[in-house]
Order: structure tokens, then sequence, then C-alpha cells
């Protein structure tokens, strides 16, 4: 495996990790040893120079930094297009994970824009194998986005029903990209078959509109490949038009305008008057009454259309534009 291009550990990582390694460890007795030598260096800076060299050491010395490495080297295409990595300690769990951060700087190559940062716990380093798979799957992530086939765009397209349809398109992308990471990782070898039913699992409850279609569509995207940043886009925007499925409104199914799940969809939606037919798209100019609604929705649009009405009986209302 190539070398990727080098990776930088953060002083306090090692450190942090070190410790918790060595723990009751035999070796711990002469690592303390050794270490309060450095005690005695009288310069403050050159003091701290050597308790970082000694704690990078250690670190390398007990094999810390081992499945970074082989999880780096199993990337040929970070080497040809990163400038580096820097390896540091995320705030909690939840932070834990992998950045590709690009400078703006136009003077500079692409290659010296991009560098990459990994974030862990150093209890996560403690745990070899389960490290390992972390990190496969957010550099086949980062790989990804540097990959000109996948073509990733980092903001994705706005949402016409605001905040909540915004968190919804975002749950979907990652429900996807997560698929077509981790088939990638259990064909390879990296993950257990097992992975499969989890992300099924979070497949359905992310698109729980499709019955008994879900597997063969979460098929499409665990199972094969190549895919790309655009596919994943149009999927979730219209799912029911790419995957052509029936236009029936599944009980459970998320309402195209509200985006929440709904068991009561509007039972006639061709039938409502071309008034709130406008009101409606006017909002989502992408909207057809063969895509339905739910019923909150459509009784707001029908209220809305007769406060209008009522507003314009007030003495000195003016026409609505």
């Amino acid at each position: 495996m190539k070398p990727v291009s080098p990776i930088h550990y953060d002083p306090s990582l090692m450190e942090e990790t070190v410790f918790l390694a060595l723990g009751e460890d035999r070796e711990a007795k002469k690592f303390h040893r050794e270490r309060d030598r450095l005690y005695g260096i009288t310069d403050a800076e050159e003091r701290e120079r050597a308790f970082q060299d000694f704690h990078g050491a250690w670190f390398f010395r007990l094999g810390l930094s081992e499945q970074i490495e082989k999880a780096f080297g199993e990337q040929p295409l970070l080497s040809s297009s990163v400038k580096g990595c820097l390896v540091a300690r995320a705030p909690g769990k939840r932070e834990e994970g992998g950045e590709l951060f690009v400078n703006p700087e136009e003077k500079l190559s692409g290659r010296e824009q991009r560098t990459v940062s990994i974030f862990l716990l150093p209890e996560s380093l403690l745990n070899p194998s389960v490290l390992l798979t972390f990190l496969r799957h957010e550099l086949l992530h980062i790989t990804d986005m540097l990959d000109p086939g996948f073509g990733y765009e980092r903001e994705l397209p706005a949402a016409e029903a605001g905040p909540t349809h915004v968190r919804l398109l975002k749950e979907r992308y990652r429900a996807l990209w997560d698929a077509t990471i981790d088939g990638r990782m259990v064909r390879r070898g990296w993950a257990p078959e097992s992975l499969r039913a989890e992300r099924l699992c979070d497949f359905r409850q992310t698109f729980p509109m499709f019955g008994e279609e879900t597997e063969d569509l979460f098929s499409r995207f665990f199972d094969r490949e190549p895919h790309s940043h655009a596919e994943l886009v149009a999927f979730i925007l219209d799912p029911r038009a790419l995957a052509a499925v029936p236009e029936a409104h599944h009980p459970g199914g998320r309402c195209p305008l509200c985006g929440f799940p709904t068991y009561a969809f509007e039972p006639h939606p061709e039938c409502l008057s071309s008034d709130v037919i406008g009101q409606i798209t006017q909002d989502f100019p992408r909207w057809h009454p063969s895509h339905g609604l739910c019923g909150q929705c459509a009784e707001l649009y029908r209220a809305r259309r007769l406060s209008v009405a009522a507003a314009m009986l007030l003495p000195g209302s003016l026409p609505p534009d």
C-alpha cells in the first residue's frame, strides 16, 4: 500500500492515549521514570518539545498509529489528492469523524488546497478492529468527495418547504450515501454481512413510502456501484418518480409539502379547487395533484383561501395582487 501524504498527530491526543494505553501495564513504571527526568529541563519551550517528542515516541512504540496508517494506505486517491492529514482529539463521541478541508486560496494547486482531518477520542484508539472499520467508512466518504466520477457538491439544492424540508433532504442523502459506502465495505470484506440488515432498517425508516418495494430500491444503492452525487440528489428530491413505483400514497409515507409522515392523505387531491391548487403550486412549483398531500396541508390551504375571501369583505380592503 502506498503511504498517504504526511499524517500529523495532535500532541495532546498522543499524550492522553499513551496514558490510557499503559494503565497498569508493566512498562508503565519505565514510562513514568523516563518521563520524570524531563522535568529537569530548565527551559520551558525546550521542556515542552521534549515532552511532545517523548509522548510521540511512546505513541508509535505502542502501535497506536497502526490502524490509522493502514486505513489511509488503503486509499491511494488520498495520497495523490491531499496535502496531508491531521489526527486530532474529538470533543466528544458525536464529533468523531473525518472532514475534508479546502483552502480557497487560488494560487495553490488542487492538492495543496486540500487537507484531511480525523477527529477521535483517545479511548477509540484502544479498540483496533472497531477503529479500523470506523476509519474505512469515514475515508470512503472523503474519497468519494475527491473522486471526479462521483461529482460531489457540498450544498444540496434549495428546499422549497423551508428548514423542515432541508433536514429531510439531508437525512435522505445521509441514508443513501451510507448505504453505498457500507455496501462497498461488505463486498471488500471490511465489514460483516450483518451490516446490510442495519442499513436496510435505516433506509426503511428514512423512506417509509415504498412498502414492499423498499428492499429492491435499497439494493440499487447497497449492492451496486458506482454511484454519483447527482444520482443520490435526484433520488432524495423525488424518490417516487425515480423509483418508478406507483403513485399510491402509502400509509406512513411523507407528505410532499410538509415532509411529515402521515396516515391521512387527502383522499381526492385532484378534486381540490383551482384556487387551492394555485395556492399550493405558488409555494411548491414542482407539485402536482397526483403527488398527493396530507389532509392537514389540504385543510390549511383551504383555510387560507377562505381567509382571503373573508378579508375581502371587510370595509376598505384592497383587491389581492
